[in-house]
């Protein structure tokens, strides 16, 4: 009876210690997506500046307004954004689900857990990098995937790119958005500037243009990381939940099952003491009724 108490007693410890680190990592969950919404609102706003200024500068463009591209179309690109690391649920699962046959030859997964993944499928990414683990670390990636993009853009491995993200917030649940990323959308530029003087310009329109477009896919990439970043955390946030629920109804059920053991050994320590005279006494009667 004794090694059954001591071996509850010892599980009560071990699932106490998971749920230390279990709501260590829920609360570290939660404060990340904090960061990411705080942050998201200032990249907005930079998305915003620059789209103003697009909208103003496109009107002074002498050809191709709209910034199509003269490639012919086909040559088709994605970027993934996908989970870093594990109990996120099925964070990156829906991400790649939501890739088509044609965009899996040009793949940028972002994610070091989703690349797993995707290799898991058969799905090979052309070009990968770890997803960020903090908010100051967007503009590098964002910096490293615009580079990489126009790099075959320029090169003509590339005519149309998108965007997969999943995007969540504390109003609704998390959903899987795609983004065309290049070319621009022609109703972006085609917007009316309600306001401010003419751009008084000190290079050429086409070069100033090609510079904001840069920027503008930066801006947007920027934003996509942070919601990816906010979507995979708030995810394993829910997980989190799930399992401090989960540890708490095994907690109880053991501390019950506790009571209920040591109750049993009580009772059995006082039936033996209880018994024993009683036995002496048995034992004594016995002896003088052979005399």
């Amino acid at each position: 009876m004794t090694e059954r108490l001591q071996e509850v007693t010892a599980r009560i410890g071990n699932v106490k210690e998971l749920g230390g680190i279990v709501d260590s990592m829920r609360s570290l969950a939660a404060v990340r997506v904090q960061q990411a919404h705080r942050a998201a609102l200032a990249v907005e706003t930079y998305a915003g500046t620059i789209q103003d200024a697009l909208v103003r500068i496109a009107p002074l463009l002498p050809v191709d307004r709209n910034g199509q591209s003269s490639q012919e179309p086909g040559k088709t690109g994605v970027i993934a954004f996908c989970a870093e690391q594990g109990f996120a649920g099925l964070f990156s699962e829906h991400v790649l689900d939501a890739l088509q046959e044609d965009e899996k030859e040009h793949l940028f997964l972002i994610g070091t857990r989703g690349n797993a993944i995707a290799r898991s499928r058969g799905i090979k990414a052309e070009w990968t990098a770890p997803a960020v683990q903090n908010p100051g670390a967007v503009p590098a990636l964002a910096d490293s995937i615009t580079k990489e993009i126009g790099r075959q853009v320029v090169a003509g491995a590339l005519t149309h790119v998108s965007v997969i993200v999943c995007h969540s917030s504390e109003q609704e649940k998390a959903s899987v958005i795609r983004q065309s990323l290049f070319p621009l959308d022609p109703a972006l530029l085609r917007k009316t500037v309600t306001s401010g003087p003419v751009p008084l310009l000190n290079v050429a329109p086409q070069k100033l243009m090609t510079d904001l477009v840069a920027d503008y896919i930066f801006s947007q990439l920027c934003l996509a990381a942070l919601k990816s970043f906010g979507a995979e955390n708030q995810a394993r946030s829910e997980r989190m939940t799930a399992a401090h629920h989960e540890i708490t109804r095994q907690l109880k059920s053991l501390e019950q099952l506790q009571r209920t053991v040591r109750q049993e050994e009580i009772t059995s320590e006082i039936i033996e003491l209880v018994s024993g005279p009683t036995l002496a006494k048995l034992k004594r009667f016995n002896r003088h009724s052979r005399t």
